[in-house]
């Protein structure tokens, strides 16, 4: 008898060790803000606190000497009173290549001041977060890590969070790639499998690729790992087996269109029988379409939950769109939270 106390003790305290807090969130990637219903009944639903806001990109000017603010956002109505603000600034990587120490310093300054006027504009006082976005290569990793620990340094009296997103490669290989100067780090769980390759693959989400970077590297990443999982698709367009580009004419709908296009078997590729010159597209191309469903995301889901160590998380969307949400139910999303 009393082993079997013992044994539901030990059940009881294992799954008390697992119990999380989830906090459910929402980038928004657009240059414009606005407020719609439909974006705006999800984040009630799912009981949203925050809404990680892309404020620019940082890019170099026509001389590609000097750091700029590219495609700011535009605030068309003020952020909703029951949401906090995280500013998200994208840094492209060649921005990093020929930067002072000097230089850094001001580019640190310029961001953060940039970035509080933004939120300001968006109807908010502060923000307790500050996420800098960045593919940094192991040639930019040292000025990346310095400009992060300028800004840290800026941000630090004021009691804000610096936090820097991940790839899934800098999981796996934080030894080259290093661990950047942060409080804290969002994995972004898409974009995954190689674009450009020809083939019937899906690049944004793939189960396989996530195990061989993260099985047995995500347990032991030394800094607080949050997760950010994509709710997009895109079809992809290649030219005699090249890579073209993401075409934004076409979507799923437009892809069963048997006029225009047929399908190479029951795989994701589809092959174009017309010149579509408004879309830039020539008879032959190859589309491949590539989708993210609900039960794709439930499998990542349940993968990222059995390695992630940490109690309490944030689960990220990418991102709020009414025509994303519109093919997933709040109950679907919700479902989600709950496997981590």
């Amino acid at each position: 008898m009393m082993w079997k106390y013992g044994m539901l003790f030990l059940l009881l305290f294992a799954s008390c060790q697992y119990e999380r807090t989830i906090q459910p969130a929402f980038y928004y990637w657009k240059t414009q803000y606005q407020r719609r219903e439909r974006e705006q009944a999800t984040l009630n639903k799912l009981d949203t606190k925050q809404l990680f806001v892309r404020i620019m990109d940082v890019d170099l000017d026509e001389t590609g000497l000097k750091a700029i603010p590219v495609s700011p956002i535009v605030f068309k109505n003020k952020l909703p009173d029951s949401i906090d603000v995280v500013p998200v600034v994208y840094i492209v990587n060649n921005v990093l290549k020929q930067q002072s120490e000097q230089a850094l310093t001001m580019l640190a300054n310029r961001i953060l001041s940039f970035t509080e006027a933004k939120v300001k504009q968006g109807g908010k006082n502060k923000f307790t977060e500050l996420q800098i976005d960045c593919d940094w290569t192991q040639t930019t990793r040292e000025t990346y890590f310095s400009l992060l620990k300028k800004i840290k340094a800026l941000t630090s009296h004021k009691t804000i969070i610096l936090s820097a997103t991940l790839r899934l490669h800098q999981i796996k290989n934080r030894h080259s790639s290093g661990i950047p100067p942060v409080d804290k780090v969002l994995l972004m769980c898409y974009n995954m499998g190689n674009l450009r390759k020809y083939g019937t693959q899906n690049s944004i989400l793939d189960e396989k690729e996530m195990a061989i970077y993260l099985k047995d590297f995500l347990p032991h990443y030394p800094l607080p790992v949050d997760i950010a999982l994509p709710l997009f698709s895109w079809s992809v367009v290649f030219r005699d087996q090249q890579y073209v580009g993401i075409s934004k004419h076409l979507d799923s709908q437009s892809l069963t269109d048997t006029n225009l296009f047929y399908r190479q078997g029951n795989t994701s590729l589809y092959h174009l029988k017309k010149e579509l010159p408004k879309a830039g597209l020539r008879v032959n191309d190859v589309i491949r379409r590539e989708e993210v469903n609900i039960e794709t995301l439930f499998v990542a889901s349940d993968f990222l939950s059995r390695y992630l160590p940490r109690k309490d998380l944030k689960v990220v969307f990418y991102h709020l769109d009414a025509a994303l949400l519109n093919r997933f139910s709040d109950e679907q999303l919700q479902e989600i939270i709950d496997r981590f």
